[in-house]
């Protein structure tokens, strides 16, 4: 009985194999991106620019023309993305393939989490917080005129403090206790930055971004830096010779402190917009074009924070 049975299914299971066959054909998905009209669609929109540039130069079309034609080809701009970093620190050792150096406090490996720095703000008498501000000097008759008069030429000018770095969130952090990290590459001007990372304590702050020359310490170096404050806060600054300037800032963002990890995407175009998302949400965007060529290398800085980065990825874009 059992040999019947077997051999029936023998029988017909090549048989409906071979009707499957000629009943289903292969499927393709209409909605999948082709890669040839990805291609296609990236060619245009590079000529469509490089039209516009030329239009610009010549002065060829109406300004307000050109700003919406070029806002338009942005929407469809995807630049090709080539991988310069990509870093999960699965080995435990980060000193190596790639190489990040410490310039400042102690980062190491939490082993299945990533790579780690935790500081730890003291209190008490001895802390830089505890230091009383010394009293200012008082001033008087045209002196004191003088100060206030400056003080509402200042307001009417920069009342955000955007300009010249005078606002808190543009200086740097002063005495306050930070650890410093950094890697040696060549980050072209149009970049994207992908970090996986979480927060585990609501204190501190996060900085990171591409720097030109030789950072020292936990100082800021010239370059762009995205920093995330705890709570859900988030900038993008610029840091020139000159000191820090806030290109853009955002508050009252979903706070991080959950102790899993999210994604950060930091996008920069060949014409400086800058975009920022935080799992896949778009929270920031901003254009600057103080730096034209390319950096050399990428810092992260932990200012009084605890974080775990889990992955970390930068990519060169362009066509």
């Amino acid at each position: 009985m059992r040999f019947w049975a077997a051999l029936a299914v023998s029988i017909l299971i090549p048989a409906f194999a071979s009707e499957a066959g000629q009943h289903y054909q292969s499927w393709t998905d209409p909605n999948a991106p082709s890669q040839a009209g990805a291609r296609r669609q990236q060619d245009f929109v590079d000529k469509l620019k490089g039209l516009i540039d030329e239009a610009e130069k010549a002065r060829a079309a109406d300004p307000q023309f050109l700003r919406d034609l070029r806002g338009l080809a942005r929407e469809y701009d995807r630049p090709r993305r080539r991988v310069v970093l990509s870093d999960r620190f699965e080995d435990g050792d980060f000193t190596n393939n790639p190489a990040w150096t410490v310039t400042r406090g102690r980062y190491w490996v939490e082993r299945g989490w990533g790579l780690r720095s935790a500081v730890k703000v003291e209190t008490g008498a001895g802390a830089a917080a505890a230091q009383p501000a010394p009293e200012p000097e008082r001033r008087k008759g045209r002196d004191a005129a003088a100060a206030i008069f400056g003080q509402i030429l200042q307001q009417a000018i920069d009342p955000e403090g955007k300009l010249g770095g005078g606002q808190a969130g543009s200086t740097q952090s002063g005495g306050a206790p930070a650890t410093a990290i950094q890697t040696a590459l060549t980050v072209t001007n149009a970049f994207a930055v992908e970090i996986d990372f979480s927060s585990w304590k609501a204190e501190g702050r996060l900085e990171i971004g591409p720097y030109q020359g030789i950072p020292k310490g936990a100082e800021r170096a010239q370059g762009y830096v995205m920093a995330y404050t705890p709570g859900g806060g988030l900038e993008l600054l610029r840091v020139s010779s000159r000191g820090s300037s806030i290109i853009d800032r955002r508050t009252g963002l979903t706070a991080l402190e959950d102790k899993k990890t999210h994604r950060l995407l930091w996008t920069r175009n060949a014409d400086g917009l800058m975009a920022v998302s935080i799992d896949g949400r778009e929270v920031l965007k901003a254009s600057d074009q103080a730096f034209r060529g390319p950096f050399d290398g990428l810092r992260m800085v932990n200012r009084g924070g605890d974080y775990i980065l889990k992955r970390i990825a930068v990519f060169a874009t362009g066509s």
